[in-house]
């Protein structure tokens, strides 16, 4: 087995804890978890208490990486640490010889995620982003679908969710621009998956705004908040398609999600992620809709099949629903991304989601800001080499 470190217990590290026993419920855990790292020693405890209850064995807890490694010697470390300094983590890490899985946001700049990216690169590991929504097997149905052209021809993506009203989400840092802010923080899901199901974007256009200024936290204490909350953009692939992207993190009233893609033969209505609701394919057929079953749905991609862990976490190969609980869906994604992660350095091949890959999801959201900032549409390239960087670049000067 793979020896590995995590630095960062805090929420995602847990979840992280959580996603490896998954993989050792059904007997498809690849790493040893050897240590734990945090800087605050009673998350690392906690850490390892909860690694000890779901794996069998406590791992060994540690102030700061380069004690945990030479401590363990470790094959690889996952980063789940605030993004402000994944980057310096992951660069101590490859040139120690360590492989590096890191939450996403890959950086809190794609200047810096570049640094990351290259000096991982040159020191010859491998550099995974933990990108989840895109491994539900609903959204791996939804790819398949359409690289079999059962909607023919994809023309347009829409993208779109309002929620979350004056709350703070998950934790007070995710509402500062320092930090890459909660439309960044969430919306490089967004553009990920975009990417996933159409292919590469070649143009951006957008805007961004602050709804809230504060927000409230469940003790009900007032934190500032100085990052877009809103952000709504254009976007045009490679292909000539066209995606709507709409992200309202301070919304009231009634909310929504809609994910769906229009073709030349009809559309893919895509009903959220980690809940296990079906597709909702329509096919246009001699001048009529048609909404297909699951097994119409099916028939379409005789070749679809999961691979073998996401097929025992989620119970089937030819999924077109689920039911289980969130807890357990959120786990088992985390768990889907270790499984791929420890085969890409078993077999010397790229991670499904690279370095590169959380680069361009990273540049893309911050491509709406830039834009906005720019007055002006910006190619990715452009943006992905931190050439149109004027709204990043003001962040950094602070």
């Amino acid at each position: 087995m793979l020896k590995l470190g995590i630095f960062g217990t805090g929420v995602m590290g847990q979840r992280h804890i959580k996603g490896l026993g998954q993989l050792y419920k059904v007997g498809r855990l690849p790493f040893e978890l050897a240590g734990i790292c945090d800087l605050n020693q009673a998350n690392a405890e906690r850490g390892a208490d909860l690694a000890e209850q779901l794996l069998g064995v406590r791992p060994r807890t540690f102030g700061n990486f380069t004690a945990m490694n030479a401590a363990l010697g470790l094959d690889a470390v996952t980063i789940t640490t605030m993004p402000n300094v994944h980057v310096p983590l992951g660069i101590e890490a490859a040139a120690a010889g360590v492989h590096v899985l890191c939450e996403k946001p890959v950086a809190t700049t794609v200047k810096e995620a570049r640094r990351m990216v290259e000096a991982v690169r040159a020191a010859g590991r491998k550099l995974a982003i933990a990108e989840n929504y895109r491994r539900d097997p609903i959204n791996r149905l939804a790819r398949a679908l359409i690289d079999a052209g059962a909607i023919g021809t994809p023309y347009l993506a829409m993208q779109s969710s309002s929620g979350s009203g004056e709350s703070v989400i998950i934790t007070p840092w995710r509402h500062l621009k320092k930090f890459c802010g909660i439309a960044v923080d969430m919306g490089v899901h967004y553009t990920d998956i975009l990417e996933y199901y159409l292919g590469p974007i070649s143009h951006v256009t957008g805007m961004g705004s602050v709804v809230d200024k504060q927000r409230k936290g469940v003790d009900g204490t007032l934190h500032p908040a100085d990052a877009e909350d809103l952000a709504v953009g254009v976007l045009r692939f490679s292909s000539g398609a066209l995606a709507n992207l709409m992200l309202n993190m301070g919304g009231r009233g009634e909310g929504h999600f809609l994910r769906m893609v229009y073709g030349s033969g009809g559309t893919i209505n895509c009903p959220g992620d980690r809940l296990g609701k079906p597709l909702i394919v329509t096919r246009r057929i001699d001048g009529k809709d048609i909404v297909l079953s699951a097994e119409e749905t099916l028939a379409l991609v005789p070749d679809f099949k999961l691979d073998a862990t996401t097929a025992a976490l989620f119970g089937g190969e030819r999924l077109t629903s689920y039911d289980l609980p969130w807890a357990d869906i959120d786990a088992s994604l985390i768990g889907i991304e270790y499984d791929d992660f420890a085969a890409a350095i078993r077999d010397d091949r790229e991670p499904e989601v690279n370095g590169e890959d959380g680069l361009r999801s990273l540049a893309l959201m911050y491509g709406m800001l830039e834009s906005d900032h720019a007055g002006r549409t910006l190619t990715t390239d452009e943006l992905v080499r931190g050439e149109a960087a004027g709204y990043q670049d003001a962040i950094e000067a602070v």
